[in-house]
């Protein structure tokens, strides 16, 4: 058995696992399978158990290591789980020396094989948050807020780009803290400044998730006059009620959402909002569900991310009256169905026109804005097509290729 690595949750995690893969190569380290664990909801801890069976299932022998919040939360849950050898803290999982005991006999260092090429390279600016959701626990796991240092993202950044990476996306537990715990007023329009002022390589620049509190006159100017920021801003809304946004404890309320909607897409007017949205949350009638249906379309939401609320042991919204299951997994139907309305109205506006976008393997592409584009002919991974959208189906706008750069 050779060395895998299997990734659960967000994209900071994504993020992690494509270090820690680089490790494990560099070192020539194998004979195991490394699982970056996820605790956001009970459905993550769910799969990631399943996934611990499967693999004793069909190999006895198996040899697991996990890290990540899930095991980080509850280590000796898992440690008990057949195949599983040893839980790396996430304090540790990056250091490249917790690897160095898996090298395979007779090698201290191997050459680097260079990887499968993506498309998309995560680039973490900081980890931990110091919100205080009642829903979340990923403050347990990852601790307070810290940002990393602006040289050191720096390297990274050209590091991705050496590796042959299209676009960087910028990730952390919350990016939109980036620079609180630093002196000198950094926040997260000076890094994503520093990084297009001193890599001009870097033509695709994205982020990830934004805090609609923290959607600035900075980040705004930036917005509006940086191409190579590409126009997809997703927010953390989770909630289109107030009071439920009050009882999550969120930084923002409802107008905040609308108005940094309203102004991003008045700032850059082909930009795609999309969002995070908690269904079913303690205490959530059928009024405010009915708020968070019309603060989708108010917001001009089209990239939705739907959530069903899971209670989390150590959480105070675990501790608030619940919503009935039965409930929960309605709204949270009727929620995709609607995702799935307003996107395909998104992808319409783009049928009979022309729009950028890069190949992803296959006939699969993205545009800038991040909408899913499928062609009639197989594209190259990395290259950016000028493709014309024919009709909308399943999410996907189909085109045809009429031009290449």
């Amino acid at each position: 058995m050779s060395q895998r690595v299997i990734t659960f949750g967000c994209r900071l995690n994504a993020c992690e696992s494509d270090i820690i893969s680089d490790f494990v190569r560099e070192l020539g380290a194998d004979d195991f399978v490394l699982i970056n664990t996820c605790a956001v909801t009970r459905e993550a801890e769910r799969k990631l158990c399943q996934t611990i069976r499967k693999l004793h299932r069909e190999d006895k022998n198996v040899r697991i290591i996990l890290t990540g919040c899930a095991s980080e939360l509850n280590p000796q849950r898992y440690l008990r789980m057949n195949g599983v050898m040893e839980v790396i803290s996430n304090e540790r999982k990056l250091f490249r020396s917790e690897y160095l005991k898996y090298s395979a006999p007779g090698t201290e260092e191997t050459k680097e094989k260079t990887p499968p090429r993506k498309i998309r390279g995560f680039l973490q600016i900081q980890n931990g948050c110091d919100q205080k959701c009642t829903y979340c626990v990923v403050r347990l796991a990852r601790g307070p807020n810290v940002s990393f240092p602006k040289d050191e993202i720096l390297l990274q950044a050209q590091r991705l780009l050496s590796k042959g990476y299209v676009e960087i996306v910028l990730t952390g537990v919350n990016i939109s803290a980036y620079g609180r715990d630093l002196a000198g007023g950094e926040n997260l329009a000076s890094i994503i400044r520093h990084l297009l002022k001193n890599i001009p390589q870097l033509e695709r620049l994205r982020l990830s998730s934004l805090d609609p509190a923290d959607v600035d006159e900075s980040l705004l100017e930036l917005i509006k006059n940086e191409e190579r920021l590409m126009p997809h801003f997703h927010q953390s809304v989770q909630s289109g009620d107030d009071l439920i946004l009050k009882r999550m404890l969120r930084r923002h309320r409802r107008q905040q959402v609308l108005e940094a909607s309203h102004k991003i897409l008045e700032a850059r007017p082909e930009a795609v909002l999309g969002a995070d949205m908690i269904v079913g949350f303690p205490t959530e009638t059928e009024p405010m569900f009915e708020n968070t249906k019309r603060i989708i379309r108010e917001a001009r939401l089209s990239l939705l991310h739907v959530f069903s609320f899971s209670g989390r042991p150590g959480t105070a919204a675990a501790a608030m009256p619940q919503v009935e299951r039965n409930v929960i997994r309605r709204r949270a139907k009727e929620l995709k169905l609607l995702a799935r309305e307003v996107l395909a109205e998104k992808l319409s506006q783009y049928v009979d026109q022309k729009v950028m976008a890069v190949g992803e393997g296959g006939e699969n592409a993205r545009t800038d804005s991040f909408l899913a584009v499928r062609a009639k002919e197989k594209l190259a991974a990395g290259q950016k097509y000028l493709l014309r959208g024919e009709e909308v189906a399943n999410g996907v706008l189909l085109s045809v290729v009429v031009g290449k750069q």
